[in-house]
Formats: structure tokens, sequence, C-alpha cells
């Protein structure tokens, strides 16, 4: 079965599906190990992650998609990865897309932005002509070889220069007639009220279509109160909440470097205390390091074996 049926026969199965943005590989396995139905890579992680750059189209689709073919790889569960405009026109979507699926996703989403694009929830955003939106819509869907490869359009015209909340509409029934998947209203806003409010008007303008929501890591959402299972209510099957995995991980070594910068070795040794019991505490396990083990006995000599483990220390 492949990654994209997995994913769609999960959506059938639930009423909705959610899941924390990840970037790296890693992240992936935890969330697998944590149990989620499917793996989110979105731009603006990976692009700061990896490159140490801002969401502004200065990631390229060669460097996205080796790190999606190792996500993929490292996980079992159908993974889900942000495409930005495509990476350039229709032409250059039909080679996204063949990569895409190539590299084991299930599914990928592209905005109708101007090239060089940049993140949804800042200023400066221009959509392209929408005929234009939607050839790169028609195209990718004609160049994924597993008519099961999500392919989710996704608008950013509420938000953007001389577009609107009506614009966005409009982009989405174009979207939705062309044949894409999902359609995904990205909703930026300082307003706690404007998610809640604009999920709802999305969903009275699409009656009986999969929409994709990003419950967006922008802190006066949260004072919104919307909670997944609203918006499944409203007609959203799949959710993420965006830049999880980046930002844990940057408050959690931001304090560990301060610890230690201020305490030494002491801020180690407390660490190592608090991962006791810790499911990420057994580090060496979710490395793979036991399956390794468990090969080397199937295929290596047993000579070449013993010169290996014989009075070796670790695990």
């Amino acid at each position: 079965m492949s990654a994209g049926r997995r994913l769609k026969q999960r959506m059938q199965e639930k009423k909705y599906l959610f899941t924390p943005g990840i970037t790296t590989a890693l992240h992936a396995m935890m969330v697998e190990k944590a149990g989620y139905d499917y793996v989110y890579t979105g731009g603006y992680d990976a692009s700061l992650t990896l490159l140490g750059l801002p969401d502004v189209g200065l990631m390229t689709e060669t460097e996205m998609v080796a790190n999606l073919r190792n996500i993929a790889r490292a996980t079992s569960l159908p993974v889900m990865a942000d495409a930005d405009t495509g990476y350039g026109n229709a032409i250059n979507v039909i080679r996204t897309v063949q990569n895409y699926e190539a590299a084991g996703l299930a599914a990928m989403h592209i905005e109708d932005q101007v090239s060089p694009k940049r993140c949804g929830h800042v200023a400066g955003k221009v959509v392209i002509p929408l005929d234009e939106a939607v050839g790169k819509i028609r195209a990718a869907l004609d160049a994924r070889c597993d008519k099961d490869f999500l392919i989710i359009a996704r608008t950013d015209a509420v938000a953007a220069a001389g577009a609107g909340f009506d614009d966005a509409v409009k982009r989405g029934k174009a979207f939705a007639r062309a044949g894409a998947d999902m359609v995904w209203a990205e909703f930026p806003s300082a307003d706690p009220d404007y998610p809640k409010r604009y999920a709802q008007e999305i969903h009275r303008e699409f009656p009986g279509l999969p929409l994709y929501f990003n419950y967006s890591s922008n802190l006066k959402w949260y004072e919104s109160g919307v909670k997944f299972e609203e918006l499944a209510d409203m007609g959203y099957k799949m959710m993420h909440v965006s830049l999880v995995a980046m930002r844990v991980m940057m408050q959690a070594f931001w304090d560990y470097a301060v610890d230690m910068k201020a305490l030494v070795a002491d801020a180690e040794i407390d660490f190592q205390k608090r991962l006791v019991g810790h499911p990420m505490g057994a580090f060496h396990e979710l490395a793979g390091f036991p399956k390794v083990k468990e090969r080397e006995s199937k295929y290596l000599p047993a000579e070449e074996l013993k010169k290996k483990y014989d009075g070796a220390v670790g695990l």
C-alpha cells in the first residue's frame, strides 16, 4: 500500500488527524513512537533548522527533498510536506511533485504566492494570478504517478497585499474545481478571534470538501481557545501545530546552554537525572543499535562477532 493510500485510509478511519510540525528524521521517529498518524514537515522549520535562514524562499527544492527523503526513510508513518510555491512555475511544479513522490512522501502542499515566497505569517506576501495558480495545481495533479498521492492547494490570499478573504474563497473554490485533494486557507493575524471566525466562514464556503488547518504557532491564536475537535466539526480533516519540534528544541537547548554556562558540569549531571525513566532517555534504542546488533548476529561470521563483542563495554 502506497504512503498516500495509507494516509487516506487513516483519514477514513478517524474523524480527523493531527500532528506536531517537525523538521528532521529524528523528530519523525519520535512522532511515530508517540503514536501519531502522520508526519508533517514545514518549510520555515527546515530553512531555519537546517540552513539557519528565514523562510523567504532561500531553501532549494534539492535541499528540501534530501531532508524529506531521510524523514520518509526513518518512519513508517505517512509523511506530508511543504513544497512552498512548487519552486517555480507549473513546469517546476511537475518536477517537484515527481521528486516529492519519489522521496516516499504521502502528500504535499503548494501555495499561491509569487516566487520567492515568504512565511505565511509575516508581512510582504503577494499572490500570483488565479489562472496561474490553478495551472500549477493542474500540473501537480497530472505529474503524480500514484493517484493517492495527495495534492493540497494552499492559498495565502487572506493576508496578501491586494487580496483578502473573498479572494481566498474564490481561489479555494477554483483549486477544488481543478481537482485538488484538499484546500488550505492560511489565516495569519494577531487577533485572537480571527482563526475561529474565519475557519467557520471557510467551512460555510466549502461544504463537503476536506479542509486542512495550520494551528499556527502565533501565540495570539491560543487565546482564541479554538480546539481541534471544533475544527473537525467544521470540516477540517487534517491539521498540524506548526514549528513544534523547532520551538521546543530552541527553548530546551537554550535553557541547557545557559545552565551549562553558569553551572558547568552540574548542568549535565542534573540533566541526566531528569532523563532517568524518560522515554527519550534510552536514545541508543531509539537510534536502532539493538537492531544493528540483531542483524550482525544474522549476517556476520561468528568469529567477527566474537572479536567485536567479547569483553566490549556498552549497549
